[in-house]
């Protein structure tokens, strides 16, 4: 038995060409397990199916669902019924054999990293993925890319939409070592149709707009808070940096409790212990706070605007520092 018997490589196809017959073939030859998934492929394709027969497993299914659902249905084959094996690569193009075997003696030497094959990509896309995710790639759509089969169950959980994308993002999100490996963009169409820009796009923005979501909820509801608090509290105190921090704090330890639990679970989907996450949560929302509390101080008295617009304004300025300490340091795995 040969280190690639030890590998499986899962191909998405929808209305593939003929030219993957013989690729097929000759990843055979090499005694990967080859298994195909047929994602709703026409009929008239049927017959480029009936060829691969003997050399790999191919599921179908009727209709077409997308790429995410097919490499999902992969996975599920591979954990029933390929359990010794140790990695898998995923395949979307006819890409020279030596970089696959490249790839499969990489994983078998360090089952702990994921590997990326990127060609030169569109850079407005690399760009937004490394200002919002703080790692630089020349690419995010990924037509090859492989992994040990220790991660099947964390790769099952991926959202299916634009798969390969929210793979990479989950990866640096997860602060898992990824390998990007570079090379020229083939000129063949293919197996499974590419992702459309701003399919891209939206998925690179979505983390963001959920943590603009949680915090434009948790904003609402500190800031309501802090404004009844200020006129509430002017009934029994004279001292006015007392009665802001106290409207402060109580109004953000409320907002808080929402503000964590949304970004635990939705935003940075429980990717550390919870003992851990709250106490750095805690810590960053007392430094907020503070911040929060001494610009409403400042700009009130100095007559720069009126405490009730310094809070959202205050709360807009920190918005940033926020994110960017949730996403390094709060929800940052260790």
């Amino acid at each position: 038995m040969n280190m690639f018997s030890k590998m499986v490589i899962l191909i998405p196809v929808y209305n593939p060409r003929e030219r993957i017959i013989n690729y097929v073939k000759k990843l055979k030859e090499k005694n990967y397990d080859v298994v195909v998934i047929n994602d709703g492929s026409d009929e008239n394709y049927h017959a480029v199916f009936e060829r691969m027969v003997y050399d790999c497993k191919i599921i179908n299914y009727p209709h077409f669902k997308g790429k995410g659902y097919a490499l999902k249905k992969g996975y599920q084959y591979v954990k029933e019924h390929l359990k010794d094996k140790k990695g898998i690569l995923i395949l979307e193009n006819e890409y020279d054999l030596n970089l696959i075997d490249q790839m499969s003696q990489s994983i078998n030497e360090d089952a702990s990293k994921f590997y990326f094959v990127h060609h030169q990509g569109k850079k407005i896309l690399s760009q937004l993925f490394s200002l919002i995710y703080n790692q630089k790639f020349i690419n995010v759509d990924s037509e090859l890319f492989g992994f040990s089969t220790s991660y099947l169950d964390e790769m099952l959980e991926v959202d299916e939409n634009c798969y390969e994308v929210q793979a990479l993002i989950d990866q640096v999100q997860n602060q898992h070592d990824i390998e990007e490996i570079k090379v020229k963009k083939l000129s063949q169409e293919a197996f499974h149709p590419k992702n459309k820009t701003s399919q891209i796009i939206y998925v690179i923005f979505l983390h963001l707009i959920r943590f603009v979501s949680s915090s434009i909820i948790s904003s609402i509801i500190d800031v309501l808070l802090a404004w009844i608090l200020l006129d509430v509290l002017k009934i029994w105190m004279t001292s006015d940096f007392w009665r802001i921090a106290i409207a402060s704090l109580v109004a953000r330890v409320i907002s808080t409790i929402e503000n964590y639990i949304y970004n635990k679970k939705i935003v940075f989907k429980e990717r550390t212990e919870t003992k851990q996450t709250a106490i750095r949560f805690l810590i960053l929302t007392v430094i907020i706070t503070i911040l929060s509390t001494l610009f409403v101080y400042v700009a009130s008295i100095f007559n720069i605007m009126s405490e009730k617009l310094a809070k959202p304004v205050g709360d807009l300025l920190l918005f940033l520092l926020s994110y960017s300490a949730q996403t390094k340091w709060v929800f940052h795995k260790e």
